[in-house]
C-alpha cells in the first residue's frame, strides 16, 4: 500500500537538511493513501506559508522553505540569533517525493520554484 506523508516543519534549519533527528522539527503530519488528497493539503499548506513569510525557496524537489527575517531565537551556545523556518515536505512510501515534470508544471507551478 503507498503511503503518502506532509509534514510541517519548524527549526533553524532549511527542511532540505535532514540532520540527525530532524523528526523533531515536525509540527504537524498528514498521512494520505491516495495522490490526490496528498497533494491536495502540500498545496493548502504550501500557499498558507507562501501566504505568511515573504521568503521562500524551494530544493531538492518537494521541499519548501519559509521565513521571516525577524522571526530569530537567541543561541546562547554560538552567541547570536538563529534564523527560524517554517518547512513543507512530501514523502512518498518514506522518501522525498520527486515530481514528474508534467506534475511540475501543473500541480506544483504556483507554489514551487524548483531551484
Amino acid at each position: 500500500m503507498t503511503k503518502w506523508n506532509v509534514y510541517l516543519t519548524k527549526g533553524e534549519y532549511e527542511p532540505w537538511w535532514f540532520f540527525e533527528e530532524w523528526e523533531t522539527s515536525i509540527q504537524a503530519e498528514y498521512s494520505f493513501s491516495d495522490k490526490e488528497a496528498a497533494f491536495l493539503k502540500y498545496q493548502e499548506l504550501a500557499e498558507d506559508l507562501l501566504r505568511n513569510y515573504p521568503n521562500h525557496q524551494t530544493k531538492k524537489d518537494c521541499l519548501l522553505a519559509a521565513w521571516n527575517e525577524e522571526e530569530v531565537e537567541y543561541c546562547e551556545d554560538c552567541e547570536d540569533d538563529i534564523q527560524t523556518f517554517h518547512g513543507l515536505i512530501l514523502f512518498l512510501d518514506g522518501e522525498v517525493y520527486q515530481p514528474t515534470p508534467d506534475e511540475r508544471e501543473t500541480i506544483f507551478k504556483n507554489v514551487l520554484t524548483f531551484a
